[in-house]
């Protein structure tokens, strides 16, 4: 079970910071347009896709690390 820690610590690291990316896109975009529309605000967007990146980077780690010990 040791051997499993190193990977639970990656995928709670990166998800608490791609969840953070994601929170301050939203916010973002609800500041520069409110809630009424439905697409992502031009400055919103680097942190979505930041927030992808990192997300789909902590996913591959995770696994990664989990598979190669």
């Amino acid at each position: 079970m040791s051997d499993a820690a190193p990977a639970l610590v990656i995928l709670i690291v990166g998800a608490v910071i791609g969840v953070f990316l994601t929170a301050v896109g939203v916010v973002k975009t609800v500041r520069y347009q409110g809630w009424g529309k439905q697409t992502w605000a031009p400055p919103a967007k680097p942190w979505l896709s930041g927030a992808a990146v990192v997300l789909g980077l902590t996913l591959v780690g995770g696994i990664v690390w989990a598979t190669s010990s």
